[in-house]
């Protein structure tokens, strides 16, 4: 025979005025985190969003940079060359690059490059616009 033993057997009032956590403040605590939760995924949704844009903007004038250091290094005679569209790429970013000449004057070019990205990253064109006077002809008495 299991008799219970003294000191060990609880009053069923003293089992029900013992603190602890009921299933409906766990309940409530989780749907707290849930919304919390969602909230941070939103926000985090949002700054890959604009990292990827920033991403693709800095890209993009790094190859506007380059076409525009490009064209700044041709020889004058070479400028007509440029002329025309070709695709490239910068780090992870490809895309079409269209130059096109104007002549302002009998010693000044203008060279426009549009960068247009194609691809994955995509961003709005970008025109770089470089003038490029026609050099000095070097003096054949002037010696150095």
């Amino acid at each position: 025979m299991n008799l219970p033993r003294p000191g060990l057997a609880r009053p069923l009032d003293a089992l029900r005025s013992e603190s602890g956590a009921s299933l409906v403040e766990i309940v409530m605590a989780l749907g707290i985190l849930a919304t919390v939760l969602i909230a941070l995924g939103g926000l985090m949704f949002q700054v890959a969003r604009n990292t990827r844009q920033s991403a693709a903007v800095q890209y993009r004038s790094a190859a506007a940079s380059n076409a525009a250091t490009w064209i700044q290094g041709l020889p004058w005679d070479s400028l007509d060359t440029a002329v025309g569209c070709s695709s490239g790429s910068s780090g992870s970013m490809s895309y079409d690059q269209c130059v096109t000449r104007t002549d302002v004057s009998i010693n000044l070019k203008r060279l426009t490059v549009v960068i247009s990205p194609t691809g994955p990253l995509a961003a709005l064109p970008e025109t770089v616009v470089v003038d490029r006077n026609k050099p000095r002809p070097a003096s054949p008495l002037r010696v150095q």
